[in-house]
């Protein structure tokens, strides 16, 4: 069935790390603006601040729990 449709590991991998390069940029970019509106806008965007420490959270989260079980 998976050469039916071309769906290998090669095809998964290349999948998780575009996946994962798209969510540090997106991070990067989020903690961008967020320095943006503060610094040049003099504005605290509790809302971009919220998203980040969640994304940031999760992201250690993950990685704890990855090492202690695998």
């Amino acid at each position: 069935m998976n050469k039916l449709f071309g769906l290998d590991e090669r095809f998964v991998m290349h999948r998780y790390y575009s996946t994962r390069l798209a969510a540090v940029v997106g991070v990067i970019m989020m903690v961008v603006w967020f320095n943006y509106e503060f610094l040049v806008n003099h504005t605290l965007r509790l809302d971009l601040a919220v998203i980040s420490v969640a994304v940031a959270l999760t992201k250690v989260a993950a990685m704890v729990y990855y090492r202690l079980t695998h």
